[in-house]
């Protein structure tokens, strides 16, 4: 990743003219201060799957973040997984699907194109002698589209202290829908301690996220990304599709495709094995808040580890 090209983090002097170098109290976001369509920032992570130390900042500093976008921006959060990167955490991903209710749909590159063909017999045993000496590996994974989870059940806290972390992970905050807003469902205190269901999980938020099916993102999102897939066969089985974005796309990308994103939410959190880090992407300036944010988690000894 161009950290020194894009990501301004520069420790040169300011002139009296120029705008205020803020690079020091973002730390350690870095912001693409060229990129005017929107606000970037990028935090590094040393690797996927990140360092304990790394992930237990991240997860103080979502928590944080989760509750500003709801009492200053009326903003909820929406958290996903990416598909591929569920293999290597199966057995744990599998124990919370009954609490975290996974829905699949498609996650997506800007130009994708058409959704892959799963591999031809002819692909598949075009050299076996080779794939039997272990000199030609077949993946799967390359025949496959960018699926997606979407966690139905409103447990983001929980969801991001068991897959944040892993490069798979991407969170919209968007602004509330009336339609997702269950009708008041009383249980007394005696059901509530005694009733396995809720010794098992959230059953407040199970309910929460079965009304979530309504969601108007749902099939907006399918609208702004997938006017090209009308033709496809598996498109009608799609619940939605989510924007995959990588540095490289906010740089890159004419003008309406900003406002495609920007339609769809407000705020924009990608982790990107190509950019080794976490991505954060606003439609409107966030350096005051992310400031402020920032300077009370080093008053209170939250550090973030870089190296």
């Amino acid at each position: 990743m161009a950290k020194k090209d894009r990501f301004n983090s520069s420790d040169e002097p300011v002139s009296r003219l120029s705008p205020v170098d803020r690079s020091r109290d973002l730390l350690p976001f870095r912001r693409a201060n060229e990129l005017k369509q929107c606000c970037l920032y990028w935090l590094p992570v040393r690797s996927f799957p990140a360092p304990d130390s790394q992930k237990n900042w991240q997860l103080e500093f979502f928590k944080r973040l989760v509750k500003l976008a709801k009492d200053k921006w009326e903003l909820r959060v929406e958290t996903f997984f990416q598909y591929k990167s569920v293999s290597d955490i199966n057995d744990q991903f599998q124990r919370t699907a009954m609490e975290f209710q996974p829905l699949i749909g498609l996650s997506r590159r800007p130009n994708a194109g058409p959704l892959p063909l799963m591999p031809t017999n002819e692909q598949l045993h075009e050299d076996p002698e080779a794939v039997l000496r272990g000199e030609k590996k077949i993946d799967i994974d390359d025949y496959m589209a960018d699926y997606c989870y979407w966690f139905v059940t409103k447990a983001g806290e929980k969801q991001r202290e068991s897959f944040l972390g892993r490069g798979g992970m991407s969170m919209m905050f968007l602004k509330a829908d009336p339609k997702t807003t269950p009708p008041e469902i009383y249980f007394s205190p005696h059901v509530r301690e005694t009733n396995k269901a809720f010794q098992m999980m959230d059953v407040d938020s199970v309910i929460q996220g079965g009304f979530s099916l309504a969601d108007e993102f749902l099939p907006k999102s399918k609208e702004l990304f997938g006017e090209d897939l009308k033709e496809e066969p598996q498109i009608e089985g799609i619940k939605f599709i989510l924007p995959l974005l990588h540095t490289v796309d906010f740089f890159s990308q004419p003008e309406e495709m900003y406002e495609k994103w920007f339609g769809l939410f407000d705020l924009y959190v990608n982790e990107s094995l190509d950019d080794k880090g976490l991505l954060l992407a606003s439609k409107t300036d966030l350096d005051d808040d992310l400031i402020e944010m920032l300077k009370e988690m080093r008053e209170e000894e939250f550090v973030y580890p870089e190296g």
